[in-house]
């Protein structure tokens, strides 16, 4: 949760920054970045769901692979299961990998399609050096396989002959056989039907109840985020704009952004402030934002609340609820 202690937390963000440079249109041109992730903090507690929604651009697969230690933050910490995978040995981090897997949004192109199901799978034992011998380790592939309820010939077989839904749930398994505490998970439906959708999130959260694994979970559906997670966290253009308990969220979102995100699906402008958002509509994002930003709050020039202080004064991230953060002047 928001309020949970370091001590107690699964995923501790502090201050994330990460920024990737533009190219220069000559070479006497100043150097121009996109800010991905522009001082990102966050705490995740065990055994919960933590959501990040966001449009496309806003930083959410950035942060994704922060946590996941596959890019190293240009300022800030990020400790996962109690370590700093930053400040850990090669071997020291490989050993440490086991606590935690990925989920990729494209269940077909995070597979090999050269290799048996069995071998994708037990993928993970050999590359987080897992030492088990042949049987227990088909033991282990038939039982992660049952657990996403695949049977035990898809083993033997490859990735073309099982549907986008099965496929994710290969990918499901894989992530499960080395029994980690955390699972990130990139999009994990977005390429699916809406009714396979439902089965995987189903799917996830028996999982979650069983075993106790903490997801982070980066989507850009909202009713796929509202059905999950715990906890939400609405980024725009690398920052948190938005962060509360994902029932608290949903019934009366503070920033702007929030709220047109919302009235944009038909189903969600529900809650306690659902008159207050009818005629709210998410304008197109203007290319003039990126580069330069704007010297207020980046979401101004789309804002239809933004007033003159907007353009000049950058809004923090504050309680306006309890356990409820908006970054706005006037949330």
């Amino acid at each position: 949760m928001i309020d949970a202690p370091v001590s107690n937390a699964l995923i501790v963000g502090q201050d994330l920054v990460r920024h990737f440079p533009l190219p220069r249109p000559s070479p006497f041109a100043p150097r121009r970045w996109i800010k991905a992730v522009d001082g990102v903090s966050f705490r995740v507690a065990p055994g919960k769901s933590f959501g990040v929604v966001g449009e496309s651009g806003s930083g959410k697969s950035t942060l994704a692979r922060l946590v996941m230690a596959l890019d190293k933050p240009d300022n800030g910490t990020v400790e996962t299961v109690g370590q700093d995978p930053f400040a850990l040995s090669d071997l020291d981090l490989r050993r440490h990998r086991r606590n935690f897997q990925m989920v990729f949004q494209d269940p077909f192109g995070s597979l090999n399609p050269r290799h048996t199901v069995a071998r994708i799978v037990g993928e993970p034992l050999d590359g987080l050096a897992i030492q088990v011998g042949t049987a227990e380790r088909a033991e282990k592939v038939a039982e992660a396989l049952g657990e996403v309820g695949l049977p035990s010939d898809a083993a033997t077989r490859y990735p073309h002959e099982f549907s986008g839904g099965q496929r994710q749930r290969i990918a499901i398994a894989r992530a499960l056989i080395t029994r980690p505490k955390l699972i990130v998970a990139d999009e994990p439906v977005s390429a699916l039907d809406v009714s396979v959708q439902a089965q995987v999130l189903n799917l996830m959260q028996d999982l979650q109840q069983k075993h106790g694994v903490t997801y982070f979970f980066i989507s850009h559906n909202l009713a796929v985020v509202e059905h999950v997670c715990d906890e939400v966290a609405v980024m725009y253009q690398g920052r948190i704009v938005e962060q509360a308990p994902s029932e608290a969220l949903f019934a009366d979102p503070r920033h702007p952004y929030t709220q047109a995100l919302m009235a944009a699906i038909p189903g969600l402008a529900g809650g306690t402030r659902r008159r207050d958002r009818r005629g709210i509509k998410l304008a197109a994002a203007s290319t003039e934002t990126i580069p330069p930003p704007p010297k207020g709050c980046a979401y101004a020039p789309r804002c239809p609340m933004a007033q003159a202080r907007c353009q000049t004064e950058n809004p923090a991230l504050r309680e306006v609820k309890p356990a409820q953060r908006a970054a706005c002047h006037f949330a």
